[in-house]
């Protein structure tokens, strides 16, 4: 679906903060309930709608995680 190194920029610009494969809400400070959901937001933007029917990825809070999730 996504590239990883697409899916880390997207997650990085949602956030506003640099991150990686290791980012999750316990080491990034941005990463929380509102960055939570402005994630969300880019990442249904960037895949036109195709994110949102992964109910899964609301619960994911980890680039590690997101990345599984979005492989399947």
């Amino acid at each position: 679906m996504i590239k990883k190194e697409q899916l880390i920029k997207i997650i990085s610009k949602a956030l506003g903060a640099k991150v990686n494969e290791k980012s999750n809400t316990e080491n990034i400070n941005k990463w929380d309930s509102l960055g939570h959901l402005q994630i969300l937001a880019a990442l249904d933007n960037h895949t036109k709608g195709k994110s949102s029917k992964v109910k899964e990825l609301s619960g994911a809070f980890s680039v590690k995680e997101i990345i599984r999730l979005l492989a399947k």
